[in-house]
């Protein structure tokens, strides 16, 4: 399937990431990476904190309380290899050029997080949902000082939203086809 790119601002984001996602969500594992710690890297532990919320269907990892972050991925990975997972889907903030900023990608493959901050940390993930919250042309301090939290929370709500959306048609198709091998 092809990956898709949205701004988080398009009215059809939520709808167009669950359509992509839906075949996808049968037994699988949602991670959520980065920290609390810098509004940068917070995209995923907040997104995985608004699923919990809504108490989707699936095993959530890495949350505001909780995160998956650098210092405990290896842990993670190793733990996720041994359960029986279909798919692991997994959530990321990135850095791109300032006209991406917004954008949310969605896409069949792992991801390596850190990559461009030039970190070494384990690839995971079958499905990778990476939301670019910011240049990579600005200094680090910069884009501390820069981002707006408001950013990364509207952006982390629509990813929700599309998984939440993923998992409903999930559902819905699970529905039909038990109902139709009924009649």
């Amino acid at each position: 399937m092809n990956p898709i790119e949205v701004h988080y601002k398009n009215s059809f984001a939520a709808i167009k990431i669950g359509d992509f996602l839906a075949e996808h969500m049968n037994n699988a594992a949602i991670v959520c990476i980065g920290t609390d710690k810098c509004i940068i890297d917070s995209l995923g532990p907040l997104t995985g904190t608004l699923l919990m919320k809504e108490n989707i269907k699936a095993d959530i990892y890495g949350t505001l309380e909780k995160p998956v972050h650098a210092m405990n991925i290896n842990d993670y990975v190793k733990n996720l290899k041994r359960k029986n997972y279909d798919r692991i889907i997994v959530v990321d903030a990135c850095l791109s050029n300032k006209k991406s900023q917004g954008i949310i990608e969605v896409r069949e493959g792992s991801i390596t997080p850190g990559k461009g901050i030039g970190k070494l940390l384990p690839e995971i993930g079958d499905i990778s949902i990476i939301g670019i919250v910011d240049s990579s042309d600005k200094a680090f301090h910069d884009l501390v000082q820069d981002t707006r939290l408001s950013l990364i929370y509207d952006m982390a709500e629509i990813i929700c939203r599309g998984l939440l959306n993923a998992y409903g048609m999930r559902l819905s198709e699970s529905f039909d086809q038990a109902s139709m091998s009924s009649t």
